[in-house]
């Protein structure tokens, strides 16, 4: 299929022939794309009211193979038109016309954090916990922003005396530092609707060596999620806009709180903390 074409140019070209069910999808698509780069087709049918069966034809009639391809259709023009800078900009400008207030900015990172907090499997938390609590080491890859969260997830794990490697930057480092991994080590992944070659090679080196992954991103459909033995999802806010890292950074708490309240050890190590100045002989001020 043309790429060329636009997905919003089929979807107008079909609309008079679809059925009520599908009209439905078409709407969705229309006021809100992006959305649906990032769900399975039966998220959608759920979403809509629809069944999954329903949301394959619909995709179908708009001259796809499958819902796959029109998913991908739709991750490749989100990288082709929302750059970094037209998100910042639609956001500033929703700012600067009054449509998005301070307030409201506020409100709309709560709303964010609780739809985000919803969207998160239990299962997967938990599974995560045991990878981490069972792993030698933790080795945590991301780039970007997402190095941001990484080192937060460092910081804290280090504290507790959990054996951490940051894999952040680029280039020639970056895969230095993977050769490190063995079959006893866990790779925790962050990445998001643009997630790096980087990233995503690095879960590809993980599983044909057989070491464990967790994936942090914004999908259980993205390329990331799609490569990963578990999976967080994290909800950034709409695409089109300057994304947030509230949500994410929510989960990394949680997940650090609940393996310190697993494992007494871990707050022992914090408390040692205390402990540095009478340990290394100085008065803790310098």
């Amino acid at each position: 299929m043309s790429k060329e074409i636009k997905l919003l140019d089929r979807v107008r070209g079909v609309y008079p022939s679809l059925s009520k069910s599908q009209r439905l999808i078409a709407d969705s698509i229309l006021e809100n794309w992006e959305s649906t780069a990032f769900v399975s087709p039966r998220e959608l049918g759920e979403r809509l009211g629809v069944s999954e069966t329903t949301v394959i034809r619909f995709a179908k009639s708009l001259g796809y193979s499958n819902f796959s391809e029109l998913r991908e259709h739709s991750q490749i023009l989100i990288k082709e038109k929302l750059t970094p800078a037209e998100k910042m900009s639609a956001t500033v400008k929703k700012i600067k016309s009054g449509e998005t207030t301070f307030e409201r900015l506020l409100t709309s990172e709560i709303e964010n954090l609780k739809d985000g907090i919803s969207k998160v499997s239990s299962d997967e938390f938990y599974r995560a916990v045991e990878l981490i609590e069972k792993a030698e080491r933790v080795f945590v890859a991301g780039q970007g922003v997402s190095e941001a969260l990484c080192k937060f997830l460092e910081f804290r794990f280090r504290r507790m005396q959990i054996d951490t490697r940051p894999v952040i930057g680029g280039g020639k480092a970056f895969y230095e530092t993977l050769l490190l991994l063995n079959d006893r080590d866990v790779l925790f992944g962050i990445g998001f609707f643009r997630c790096s070659q980087d990233i995503l090679r690095s879960f590809d080196y993980a599983r044909k060596k057989r070491i464990h992954t967790i994936a942090m991103t914004h999908s259980r459909v993205s390329e990331l999620a799609l490569k990963s033995e578990v999976t967080l999802v994290a909800n950034r806010g709409p695409v089109s806009l300057l994304n947030s890292l509230v949500v994410p950074m929510a989960i990394l708490n949680a997940l650090v709180l609940y393996i310190a309240e697993r494992d007494s050890k871990k707050l022992d190590a914090l408390k040692k903390l205390d402990e540095i100045p009478d340990i290394f002989g100085f008065n803790g001020k310098h």
